[in-house]
């Protein structure tokens, strides 16, 4: 008789599938995720950031409980959930939630800053398959920090292990915010998504 293999078996340690999530109409796959969340002044045009809210909920709770999460939202000042990336237990997706529900936009947008500590946060957590989610509205707009050839170049210096970015457009019409979000995705291996 033949001695054919039995099968479904595999040498290596099984590995748990990666998580699927939807983000603004986008499936992100992973087992680590960060958001960094523009909440400045024009999120408050045409209802942004209700939406982002929803949208953010709607993806932390479809999380299971084998992937980790953080975010930080950004204005001039970074504001994050806390600074780590743990298991999207029950307990810690209320807390994110009840945090995004209380976060009121103002103000300008330190992309650069925002970015570099979602990345810090992301390396905290031990599994591989690893997304940074940008989402904003246009283009960066901190004070110290406005050309978009040095945010990127700021955000490569962080980068060094090269961790995929999907940038996620919220804005209206604006082409040069646009373009910005095409080169964050572009640059760093991630997707772009204009939300619709």
């Amino acid at each position: 008789p033949l001695d054919l293999p039995s099968g479904g078996g595999r040498d290596e340690e099984d590995q748990p599938l990666p998580d699927i999530i939807q983000f603004f109409g986008h499936d992100f796959e992973g087992d680590a995720f960060v958001w960094v969340l523009d909440i400045s002044g024009s999120m408050t045009v045409s209802g942004r950031i209700d939406e982002l809210r929803g949208e953010f909920a709607g993806a932390i709770l479809n999380l299971s409980s084998q992937s980790d999460f953080g975010a930080v939202a950004f204005n001039q000042n970074i504001q994050p959930l806390d600074i780590l990336c743990t298991a999207a237990y029950p307990d810690r997706k209320s807390r994110a939630i009840a945090w995004i529900s209380s976060l009121q936009p103002y103000g300008t947008s330190c992309l650069a800053v925002a970015v570099i500590q979602g990345l810090e946060i992301i390396r905290k957590s031990s599994n591989t398959n690893r997304r940074l989610i940008v989402v904003g509205d246009g283009l960066p707009a901190c004070p110290s920090l406005t050309d978009t050839a040095l945010v990127l170049n700021e955000i490569a210096a962080a980068n060094w292990d090269r961790i995929p970015i999907d940038a996620v457009f919220v804005g209206e019409g604006s082409a040069l915010g646009i373009e910005f979000f095409q080169q964050l995705a572009n640059t760093f291996g991630g997707s772009m998504v204009i939300a619709q």
